[in-house]
């Protein structure tokens, strides 16, 4: 854990050159990028294998390269892009449920490294019982084919709400960093607070690994005010929060508080 405090000698002036830091803060949709990183991949992947979807009954026979109906059924040959393959979709449906745990679960710290003894302890068990083969068979089982209409349908949304969320809703609200004071910023509700650096600590909380590697090096900090107002401020999902950090800690140092 990394916290900041103001020092109590007061450092040489500033220099007036030195550009405000803007810190913003994120929602959960950050990690999502994958989702529609790999579903326009798997778009691609889809449009390339260029292969189309046949619709058959029930009872359907396959006889050199002729699909036959049964009499009185019949066939409906939709234009629908569908991979040979299997692994696109399985792919894209194990990303999705990554995605979906990783942007709602948080394992710090120590409980990081639990988790990761936990995992080569369940590994070691399958060695020991020798449940590797079946597990193989079981995955040779699983066939998941989605269309390109489908990787579209997900993957477009999901970028255009991770690119409105991430660029604009999300830089609404945003603390600043400036000569002597910390403002922070609601253009939503016009609104802004002030206090003075001399009351304030910042505090990295212990970095979640998994979210850390799949939001760019974002984590959590935390800002508390003293004075006559306390107030604490919690500041999940900065980008490169590290940073972001090594830059308050050195303003601080300067008496130019960003």
């Amino acid at each position: 854990m990394s916290t900041a405090t103001t020092p109590a000698k007061a450092a040489p002036a500033p220099d007036a050159g030195q550009e405000e830091i803007r810190i913003y803060f994120h929602t959960p949709i950050l990690y999502w990028w994958p989702v529609w990183a790999v579903g326009l991949v798997m778009a691609l992947w889809t449009a390339v294998d260029d292969h189309h979807m046949i619709l058959a009954p029930a009872g359907s026979e396959v006889y050199a390269n002729r699909v036959v109906a049964p009499e009185g059924a019949t066939l409906e040959t939709p234009m629908v892009h569908v991979a040979r393959s299997r692994w696109p979709g399985i792919i894209f449906a194990l990303t999705v449920l990554v995605v979906m745990y990783l942007s709602n679960a948080s394992i710090r710290g120590v409980w990081g490294l639990f988790g990761l003894a936990t995992l080569a302890s369940v590994i070691l068990l399958f060695n020991w019982l020798d449940l590797w083969t079946p597990l193989r068979q079981w995955f040779g089982l699983l066939h998941i084919h989605l269309n390109l209409g489908a990787y579209l349908f997900i993957a477009v949304p999901v970028l255009i709400a991770w690119l409105l969320t991430v660029f604009f809703f999300d830089r609404r609200t945003y603390m600043v960093f400036s000569t002597g004071q910390v403002r922070i910023r609601d253009e939503l509700g016009e609104a802004e607070k002030v206090h003075d650096t001399m009351t304030l600590t910042f505090e990295k909380a212990p970095y979640d690994w998994l979210r850390f590697l799949a939001g760019l090096g974002a984590g959590d900090l935390v800002v508390r005010a003293g004075g006559a107002n306390p107030a604490n401020y919690q500041l999940p999902n900065v980008v490169r929060v590290g940073r972001k950090m090594a830059l308050i800690e050195e303003r601080l140092r300067t008496r130019d508080v960003v």
